[in-house]
């Protein structure tokens, strides 16, 4: 009996081995699979995920050329004014544009 252990043994490990990992390889790869699906997030999901960081970063970016260009102005502003108390004078302000008024009913639209 002990003469056939090492037979047996080899016969199992040689055949019965493969046999058993191939068999639960495709048992257990659908459920795998459909595990990790349904854990870990969908490719559409991370799409969007990408695509709205993508805006985020986007606002955040005119966000700050924004601001620096608010604070270019408000510099040009101050030294205009610097400018103005050291000229001694009162330089003209721009005028705001035009707005053009409303026509009375039934009168004709302004030509050129």
């Amino acid at each position: 009996m002990e003469d056939l252990l090492i037979p047996l043994f080899a016969i199992f490990f040689t055949i019965g081995v493969p046999v058993l990992a191939f068999a639960t390889h495709f048992a257990l790869r659908p459920l795998v699979r459909d595990v990790t699906q349904a854990l870990g997030p969908r490719k559409q999901d991370r799409e969007t995920i990408a695509l709205l960081r993508e805006r985020v970063a986007q606002l955040e970016l005119e966000g700050r050329e924004r601001d620096e260009r608010l604070n270019e102005l408000a510099e040009a502003e101050l030294f205009r004014r610097q400018l103005e108390e050291r000229a001694g004078g009162t330089t003209p302000a721009i005028p705001p544009p035009a707005t053009p008024t409303p026509a009375a009913p039934g009168s004709p639209p302004p030509g050129p």
